[in-house]
């Protein structure tokens, strides 16, 4: 299979697709069902039209390849290699390597959630920066409004969005004091820019007033029944007499109120059977949950307030710790209560700190009052930490350890948890003491640390999000001799992501060393050693995550010569695309032969002189051909003209009826093994002729069919490089 096809670049802009047409020639002894796929980008974005070629021996086609390109696609250049194969078991694929340049587009909107808040005076949204181009985009936002009544912060203010991302940031917007009246809207717009697109969106704050209309409609009625009420009760004390107005109430009102009870009322601190509370008598019990392994307030921890029944314990209330551990419960009947807290992931405990009620104390709640915080201890679980650390693309697995050390106050400094991340990367922390805080550090040999906090409640199992680790910079030295001694004046150089790097070895000093520092890595480096009157060399260098090669030595051969010629067949045609591989001497290369232009002719260059060499063709069709060369220091080689002999035959010839052509029927060749088909011409001048080439020396039987029946059959023999007729007379 060969590749015609010259196109090396693709131009596409995002969101648009872009076709690359591919000649392709069959190469093979058989006819051949191609097919073409490309390495390089995901097999979703390219389609080939048609899926299959089929091609006949040394005939020639077109694939299309159709490369869609997203909106998302990222800008730049994009190396690719077109891979073109058939569909036998024995054939061998062939590449083309293409770069796929995608324009820049950039493109960015904003989001709001919400866009409208009601509020008092301060509002709070949350803007998304969406980038929906194909660069990073660095941001900048601002908010502003037109009476400049809104005072406004952003965090961030400045984001860096990669394509297809979306980046949060927050906005505070708080408004001056509204006092009384309606709802005021306030308009905040918020706006985003980069060096190349913009975008806004409007917000808005409506500011409640502090006073409602409502409620000083219902002050103003209020003050005006107050005014006539004290007029009533003056009018009522002028006309009725001095006596006090009086209010006499039974003793068992105050049932639950504190002091001694009173004839016929309940005694002192007494409940209500039917568990209804006098207004104004009710208690509230306050106190803080800390825990047992950082001392720090627990949040969402459930505290329940129980008493002793007839059945039982009976919870009366519960309330949840706030985020700093503290709690209240309020609306109690004054009396004694058992205190418990318990949530999932932590243990169960009653006050003061025992686990089950025996040995629990109670906390008195008095009518009206809000007791002394009271001091509870909670124990969680333990933990774990799980995650991915990721080091980039490696030809070895890279060892990283993970350790956890605890980030609280008073934490034992020598306490910390490790473990090693598998070869996929992942890794787990278990048996932490929980809730608390820990730091995380991640360590690998050649890559620079990373760090990572991360907070842990009682039992939880937590997924940290991935960490990725920087490998530190490589560098490659060494030493250029010419085979005995240090050579100076040697260009060195290699590339680092698409930017050369070129150093030179000095003449002086330490003549022939070289350093090329800064090196990314994990990477493999193709460095190149030139000097004039001499061969370059190439060298590939293998760099592990940090690693620094320093024992590099190359020697380069003094002298260089260049071979040229062509390569033709019996009848002076030139010969293209034949490889040409050239040995027996102290440099070894290949190169191949003109397709187009002077077919068949060829240059060798870079070659140790003086040298022999023995250069070896070969060329699907045609016999292989070794001659040998010599090549004399500061003398240019005569051009060498190779001639190739075909190794493959071709049966031609004419099918007839009664003298007359038979235009368009089934001609089959088989050597029992193979079979080959091809159909008659129909054209004037060749009617009833057929050929089938590319055929290896043998026997042969030619079948003719009409309509599926056979109407005339044949031997030949075919010998290399030779074409044999052997016309056929149908009957019927």
């Amino acid at each position: 299979m060969r590749i015609l096809s010259t196109v090396t670049l693709v131009e596409a802009s995002p969101g648009e697709s872009v076709d690359l047409v591919l000649d392709v020639v069959n190469t093979e002894q058989v006819i051949e069902g191609v097919s073409a796929r490309v390495i390089g980008v995901p097999a979703s974005l390219v389609r080939a039209r048609p899926a299959t070629l089929a091609l006949f021996p040394d005939a020639q086609g077109e694939i299309t390849l159709t490369f869609v390109v997203p909106a998302s696609f990222p800008a730049g250049r994009h190396p690719l290699t077109v891979e073109v194969c058939g569909s036998t078991p024995a054939a061998r694929p062939v590449h083309h390597d293409v770069e796929l340049v995608v324009a820049a587009r950039p493109r960015m909107v904003l989001r709001a959630s919400p866009s409208m808040v009601r509020a008092r005076r301060r509002a709070t949204f949350t803007v998304e920066t969406v980038n929906r181009g194909n660069v990073p985009l660095d941001v900048a936002l601002r908010a502003r409004d037109a009476d400049r009544s809104l005072n406004t912060t952003i965090s961030p203010s400045a984001v860096t969005v990669a394509p297809g991302e979306a980046v949060t940031s927050t906005i505070v917007a708080t408004g001056p004091r509204h006092v009384f009246g309606s709802d005021l809207d306030r308009a905040l717009r918020v706006e985003a820019s980069t060096a190349d697109v913009e975008d806004s969106l409007s917000l808005m704050l409506r500011q409640r007033p502090l006073i409602s209309r409502g409620l000083l409609t219902v002050a103003i009625l209020v003050a005006i029944l107050a005014v006539w009420a004290v007029i009533f009760l003056f009018g009522i004390r002028n006309v009725l007499g001095a006596d006090p107005v009086t209010k006499v109430a039974p003793a068992s009102f105050f049932a639950a109120s504190a002091g001694a009870g009173t004839s016929g009322g309940a005694p002192a601190g007494a409940l209500s059977k039917e568990g209804v509370v006098a207004p104004g008598v009710g208690g509230t019990l306050t106190g803080v949950v800390t825990a047992q392994s950082d001392q720090a307030g627990v949040g969402l921890i459930t505290v329940d307030a129980l008493r002793m029944s007839r059945t039982g314990m009976v919870v009366v209330a519960s309330a949840a710790t706030q985020a700093d551990g503290t709690f209240t419960v309020a609306g109690l009947f004054p009396g004694s209560y058992y205190l418990r807290i318990s949530a999932e992931g932590y243990d169960m405990s009653w006050y003061p700190d025992v686990p089950t009620e025996l040995g629990a104390r109670t906390v008195r709640a008095r009518a009206q009052e809000v007791s002394e915080p009271v001091s509870m201890v909670v124990t969680g679980h333990p933990a774990s930490l799980s995650g991915t650390v990721q080091v980039g693309d490696v030809t070895a697995p890279v060892v990283t350890t993970v350790v956890a050390r605890p980030a609280w106050a008073g934490a034992d400094e020598a306490l910390e948890y490790t473990t090693e991340a598998a070869a996929d990367g992942t890794y787990t922390l278990t048996d932490l003491p929980a809730p608390g805080t820990y730091d995380l550090t991640f360590t690998a040999e050649g890559y620079q640390p990373a760090t990572a906090r991360e907070s842990l409640a009682g039992g939880q199992s937590r997924f940290v999000s991935d960490v990725r680790l920087g490998s530190t910079a490589g560098e490659i030295a060494g030493m250029v001799t010419d085979g005995v001694v240090p050579l100076g004046g040697v260009v060195v150089s290699t590339s680092l992501d698409g930017q050369d790097i070129t150093v030179g070895t000095p003449t002086l000093g330490v003549v022939g060393s070289f350093v090329i520092p800064g090196l990314t890595t994990p990477g493999t480096y193709v460095v190149t050693f030139s000097k004039e009157g001499f061969g370059d060399k190439t060298v590939v260098v293998d760099l592990t995550a940090g690693q620094s090669r320093s024992d590099l030595v190359v020697s380069m051969a003094d002298g260089v010569g260049t071979l040229t010629g062509r390569l033709v067949d019996g009848a002076g045609s030139g010969l293209g695309g034949a490889t040409i591989s050239v040995g027996g001497g102290a440099s070894s290369a290949t190169a191949t032969t003109l397709t187009s232009g002077d077919v068949g002719s060829f240059t060798i260059a870079g070659l140790v002189s003086p040298g022999s060499y023995t250069l070896t063709f070969t060329l699907a069709g045609y016999e292989p051909q070794s001659v040998p060369v010599e090549l004399v220091s500061g003398v240019q080689a005569p051009p060498v003209t190779v001639r190739m002999a075909p190794s493959l035959g071709a049966i031609t010839g004419r099918v007839t009826t009664a003298g007359d052509p038979v235009l368009g029927t089934d001609v089959v060749v088989t050597n029992g093994a193979q079979t080959w088909t091809t159909v008659t011409s129909s054209e004037g001048g060749s009617a009833g002729r057929y050929t089938l080439s590319g055929l290896t020396p043998g026997t042969y039987t030619v079948t003719v069919s009409v309509g599926g029946s056979v109407r005339a059959t044949g031997l030949v023999t075919v010998t290399a490089g030779a074409s044999v007729t052997r016309d056929l007379e149908t009957t019927g």
